[in-house]
């Protein structure tokens, strides 16, 4: 049985340097912390948003669906990501091998749409909202 441990990811430990030790000597304990730590304390978001956009293609899955997850809270706590940028990892992340990135970058999703007031992943929807409009047009007629 394993033992649970708290760690508070709303204090980051890691400096700027630290962080990029770690991304260079690819040690994937603090690489699974570092995104989240990072969107909750990190004073630039931007440096949130380009870590995040580095560490989704870690061949980790909990390093990937950490750094999808971080643009979720580099949203709600900084209120801002650039979607140029954001939008390409995240649609990326929906068809990662792994059902734990998938599910993150769902979620995501979800929560950047609501947070910055985009419809990211909505076309899909939006078309058979419109054809399921169409059919029932086309039976009053």
């Amino acid at each position: 049985m394993s033992k649970l441990i708290y760690q508070d990811i709303h204090t980051n430990e890691f400096s700027d340097s630290e962080i990029w030790e770690a991304i260079r000597s690819n040690d994937v304990e603090s690489l699974t912390l570092i995104p989240l730590k990072l969107a909750f304390c990190h004073d630039n978001w931007r440096f949130v948003q380009d870590i995040g956009v580095q560490l989704s293609d870690h061949d980790n899955e909990n390093v990937r669906g950490n750094a999808v997850r971080s643009f979720a809270y580099t949203a709600m706590n900084h209120g801002r990501v650039e979607k140029r940028v954001v939008k390409p990892v995240l649609l990326r992340a929906l068809k990662d091998n792994s059902d734990w990135v998938k599910a993150c970058a769902q979620e995501t999703i979800d929560d950047v749409n609501r947070f910055m007031g985009w419809r990211i992943g909505t076309a899909k929807e939006t078309k058979a909202k419109e054809k399921r409009y169409a059919a029932r047009r086309g039976q009053g007629n």
